[in-house]
């Protein structure tokens, strides 16, 4: 049998290694290894329990959303047919102690019956049947992928803690931030006062779930007493930082003052969620 020139030997093998994926996942073992006990997060914040999705990674049909916080889920089970690809899973919060996310699973049911908040996802086989850039468009397990679809309210603080995998713990940053121009209270500025709060809801997840604490929010009071440039300086995560948020949004102020006029300052201002 005439031999294959070595020349010919490495083309074959080059050609070989440009057409084979390097971590192909089309088998339940290296899906397992892939989705089991990792810590995976929806990319798409979809609030049902029960997802859809092409070969492409198209969620079918519709789903509202939720905030990022309650966007995490844990693969419990791969089960792999001959055109799909079934997961069940449980549904998971993120929560910050101090500036570090954790995972907590979330709770369902009734207070006397609570259980996990199950999930399960069905996924259409792509052509060829490796999985791996259908789960990359469903999945991520880099919070840091987050960012550039966050609100306006999550951008400060998500860019400084998020995105490089290091939490700030100095207390700097939970000072709020003075735009250009604006007075510092202090001195002969005297700070806004809260003519009204409101009081916020607690998330229905986190509330199951018994998640509690403080969200600390940074907002600028106008000359006018009008509110603006909201942003969350300190989370608590599991959707109550968007709770807090919509509160405040609703606070009444009074000016700051300068002399007896009114001027703009930035406040911070702290909304504590408690479990009685």
């Amino acid at each position: 049998m005439a031999r294959m020139p070595i020349s010919a030997v490495c083309r074959l093998l080059l050609v070989l290694a440009a057409t084979t994926p390097l971590h192909a996942q089309s088998t339940v073992d290296e899906l397992q290894t892939r989705l089991l006990s990792k810590p995976l997060y929806l990319r798409g914040f979809w609030k049902s329990d029960k997802l859809a999705f092409d070969s492409t990674g198209k969620l079918q049909g519709d789903s509202e959303t939720l905030p990022f916080t309650l966007s995490g889920i844990e693969i419990t089970k791969v089960d792999l047919e001959p055109k799909t690809l079934i997961l069940e899973g449980l549904r998971v919060a993120i929560v910050f102690d101090r500036y570090t996310p954790q995972r907590i699973v979330l709770q369902a049911g009734s207070p006397e019956s609570k259980h996990d908040e199950q999930m399960h996802i069905e996924i259409e086989a792509p052509p060829g049947g490796d999985y791996a850039s259908v789960l990359d468009a469903i999945f991520t397990d880099d919070l840091a992928s987050f960012v550039p679809s966050l609100p306006t309210a999550w951008q400060n603080y998500a860019s400084k803690n998020l995105l490089h995998g290091s939490p700030s713990s100095d207390p700097k940053t939970e000072q709020p931030a003075r735009p250009p121009g604006m007075k510092r209270i202090g001195g002969g500025v005297l700070p806004p006062r809260v003519l009204q709060t409101v009081e916020p809801q607690f998330d229905e997840y986190a509330r199951a779930t018994k998640i509690a604490g403080r969200c600390l929010i940074s907002l600028v009071v106008g000359s006018d007493g009008t509110l603006s440039q909201l942003s969350i300086v300190r989370p608590a995560g599991a959707g109550l930082d968007e709770k807090a948020l919509e509160a405040v949004q609703r606070y009444v102020f009074s000016p700051a003052t300068e002399d007896g006029k009114p001027v703009a300052v930035a406040v911070n201002i702290e909304v504590n969620f408690q479990i009685f």
